[in-house]
């Protein structure tokens, strides 16, 4: 279940809590989880020279007493779509693919919006989610893209409240390759196609956020890479960052490394990967999604070897503006693939599918970042959205002074 996350600004600030302020965040961090019923989470505070603070609380198996570690590997839901933008801006500064080319340039098949046949859908508007794309009718179409690797015949009466109607798609979906996948939805003689999977505005003037219009342009690069997705975003963004707890398939990782997941009331689910797995696929863990972290941030200064400068400031700056999109819808703003505010000095991306829930956000002019990764799903209940406001809250309140006792 697809769910974008709340987003929560939080202003950070100097406290008086004595000078250790990595050990007095650590008990913060493990009050609020002793007292919420979220079974484990995982903490980095970045900075561009490298981490500054880690650390897991709690369980990543309950009933089993086994720790949540910065080791603790997850899938981490939508944060996954930045290295969408990561293998993009590969293959644009190769000169393969333009930002601004028709998608049908690089696949071999057509999609187009048959509300405005004549519109065409481009590179860009795929990675903004202004491409007129949806995930269907009340966005259940995305669902069917969840395999789980255990029995999940769950009673209704198990299920948080609205999870069962879900449970019943998940029970049905059947392993397929996923550009047959996105044919059958957006080609009109597909099984699953529906003008609902498309929005009745023309390209390049709404947003709206697409899963699966996410994963045509994974499918993008991969036919202009030559490769499989997840293999070339391995060879030159894992590999390069040495993330070796970094995967996209589940049969790749050992059990023993493995959050288990949970839904908001506790009940634990099987793991599960996705057809669309480049939009929310990504297995990794706070120790490797740190490394990463710390490259997004010194790429902002051009202190990065694996993209150029130029190439960071596209991904994190607003592309929602009337030079490249004449007709957008006012007051948006969305990099390429990473979230962007209004005033341009902050970056974030964030995750929810079963059994899992991420936030990470860093600041362009601090150099400083977050990421909290937790193993159980927001059903936006007020008590779990307080546990979750308390945890970023706390986080956000000793990132300051710890990132400046870093730098003495």
């Amino acid at each position: 279940m697809k769910k974008i996350i709340f987003f929560l600004v939080v202003q950070a600030s100097l406290s008086t809590f004595g000078q250790n302020y990595k050990d007095s965040l650590t008990i913060g961090l493990t009050h609020i989880i002793n007292n919420s019923k979220i079974p484990g989470i995982g903490v980095a505070i970045v900075n561009n020279e490298g981490v500054v603070y880690k650390t897991g609380v709690g369980y990543a198996d309950v009933e089993q007493k086994i720790p949540y570690t910065t080791e603790t590997i997850q899938n981490i839901g939508s944060i996954s779509k930045t290295c969408i933008a990561f293998g993009l801006m590969k293959l644009v500064e190769a000169g393969k693919i333009e930002l601004d080319a028709p998608i049908d340039r690089y696949l071999e098949f057509k999609i187009v919006n048959p509300n405005f046949k004549d519109v065409p859908i481009t590179v860009r508007q795929l990675a903004t989610h202004t491409s007129s794309l949806t995930d269907g009718k009340n966005d259940m179409t995305i669902e069917k893209t969840y395999l789980f690797s255990g029995d999940i015949d769950f009673k209704e009466k198990d299920l948080p409240e609205d999870y069962y109607e879900y449970f019943q798609i998940y029970r049905q979906n059947k392993k397929m390759k996923m550009e047959k996948f996105l044919k059958e939805i957006y080609l009109p003689e597909g099984a699953l196609y529906s003008t609902d999977n498309f929005l009745n505005r023309p390209p390049g003037v709404a947003y709206q956020y697409s899963n699966l219009g996410s994963t045509v342009l994974a499918l993008i690069i991969e036919k202009v890479a030559g490769k499989n997705y997840g293999t070339y975003i391995k060879e030159v963004l894992f590999e390069p960052l040495q993330l070796n707890s970094s995967f996209w398939k589940l049969q790749d990782i050992s059990k023993e490394r493995l959050a288990s997941l949970y839904l908001s009331n506790g009940l634990k689910i099987p793991h599960y990967t996705l057809i669309t797995y480049p939009d929310g696929g990504w297995f990794t863990n706070i120790d490797d999604f740190s490394k990463y972290y710390v490259e997004m941030i010194k790429g902002i200064n051009g202190e990065s070897t694996l993209l150029k400068k130029a190439s960071y400031k596209a991904m994190f700056s607003n592309q929602l503006v009337p030079e490249r999109l004449p007709n957008i819808e006012p007051n948006k703003t969305k990099g390429l693939m990473w979230s962007v505010n209004k005033e341009g000095d902050n970056v974030s991306a964030d995750g929810a599918d079963p059994g899992v829930g991420t936030f990470s956000l860093f600041t362009t002019a601090g150099n400083a970042g977050v990421i909290i990764f937790r193993n159980m799903s927001w059903d936006g209940g007020d008590d779990m959205t307080k546990d979750i406001r308390a945890i970023q809250r706390t986080v956000f309140q000793y990132a300051k002074p710890i990132l400046q006792q870093s730098k003495k």
